[in-house]
């Protein structure tokens, strides 16, 4: 047993739970949830994204495929990195025009199709 350890743990269990219940308090509304209300900047929010881009699973997660699927591989890690913005080109406005979350919420609520028929 290491009790500095597991002090630090709790800490860190302890305060993102108290981050979290901080910023659900604050959320009441969808447009609260999406973009904080609009409160966020451009470039914090490209801040953010680099930082999903960064984040150490995808670094192994991606350095794993090319290892094991060589050639195949780095072209996997490639098009996720042409995909993904070109989907965000697609689709954002969209998302953010319908009021939804996710790509997943605007197809279960068929709202695309039914904005199409109109």
């Amino acid at each position: 047993m290491n009790p500095s350890a597991i002090s630090m743990f709790l800490a860190f269990v302890i305060a993102t739970l108290a981050i979290t219940w901080w910023s659900a308090s604050k959320t009441r509304s969808m447009k609260d949830f999406y973009n904080a209300g609009g409160s966020i900047t451009g470039f914090q929010n490209g801040l953010a994204l680099a930082g999903d881009y960064m984040s150490a699973a995808a670094l192994f997660g991606l350095t794993s495929m090319i290892f094991f699927n060589r050639y195949d591989g780095m072209i996997y890690a490639v098009s996720l990195f042409v995909a993904w913005p070109l989907l965000m080109l697609l689709f954002a406005e969209r998302i953010r025009n319908l009021g939804q979350v996710t790509i997943a919420d605007i197809a279960s609520s068929g709202s695309i199709n039914r904005k199409r028929a109109r």
